[in-house]
């Protein structure tokens, strides 16, 4: 047997190591949420809400107005709803993104993390899991069915490959551009860090970009790239065709992203020094 072929049934080994304690990792977890029943029923009506409040404000605006820039209602619906699908596989592994700052470099919680013989950055995504994630999945596939059918659409056997290819694709560039702003605490230490304040700016990846002014969409393109979580790659089933050839770019800027986030992350772990120092 060739070095290669030893070469790659390792690496394929390591990665099926690193899966199967991803699962461990989330079966714990269920584990311990369902042991609060109560809570999980109350944290997950309370996810519906808000999201029903957001759904509501969209309702009444466009009962006032018919079209926002040329987008009709069941469009920027729909936008909203594919939205919803890279934001709820993101937040599955997001909270202790959010929590980086303070449990891990703050109270040192990544010297522990750094003495177990597995990767580092998968301990610290699967160590806790956002359960609101699966609400954001649900209501985003059902709000994309409503305002699907209202516009007519019919997915043929290419644009659901495409769909399965650019919700995935989607969710790695929000992990990526979260990952790259978390690590700023390797060399800034702040409790809070700039994870929350950034997550707000998703909310404009929600609507269309054509609504905003010429410096947001730059922005939003090319700065926090947020454009292409929902709009670009939405753009494949409904709204402007000129811009639907630039959603097949979306694993591309995905993995240039997780590329960039990933230099990072081990900038700052070769920075680290432990709370000890």
């Amino acid at each position: 047997m060739s070095e290669l072929a030893v070469y790659r049934r390792s690496r394929a080994a390591e990665v099926r190591r690193q899966v199967g304690v991803v699962g461990a990792y989330f079966a714990q977890f269920l584990k311990m949420r369902l042991a609060y029943r109560v809570d999980f029923f109350v944290d997950l009506g309370a996810n519906l809400f808000a999201m029903a409040v957001q759904l509501t404000t969209l309702s009444v605006l466009f009962s006032k107005v018919p079209a926002l820039q040329g987008w009709s209602f069941d469009q920027v619906l729909f936008i909203y709803g594919f939205s919803l699908l890279p934001l709820g596989l993101f937040n599955l592994v997001s909270v202790n993104i959010y929590r980086f700052a303070e449990r891990y470099i703050a109270d040192g919680h990544l010297d522990r993390v750094l003495l177990r013989p597995l990767n580092p950055l998968s301990q610290v995504l699967c160590e806790s899991f956002n359960t609101s994630g699966l609400n954001e999945l649900l209501l985003g596939t059902g709000i994309m069915v409503y305002a699907g059918r209202h516009l007519e659409l019919a997915l043929g056997p290419l644009d659901v490959a495409v769909l399965v290819v650019l919700v995935p694709s989607a969710a790695v560039i929000y992990a990526s551009v979260f990952l790259s702003v978390t690590c700023v605490s390797f060399w800034y230490e702040d409790r809070m860090g700039l994870a929350p304040p950034i997550y707000n700016v998703i909310r404009f990846a929600r609507y269309p970009l054509t609504i905003y002014g010429r410096w947001v969409q730059a922005f939003l393109v090319f700065i926090l790239p947020f454009a292409w979580v929902a709009y670009i790659p939405a753009t494949w089933f409904v709204g402007d065709s000129e811009v639907a050839r630039w959603a097949l770019l979306t694993p591309l800027v995905a993995a240039l992203t997780l590329g960039l986030s990933l230099m990072v992350w081990r900038a700052g772990l070769r920075r680290y020094e432990s709370t000890g120092h």
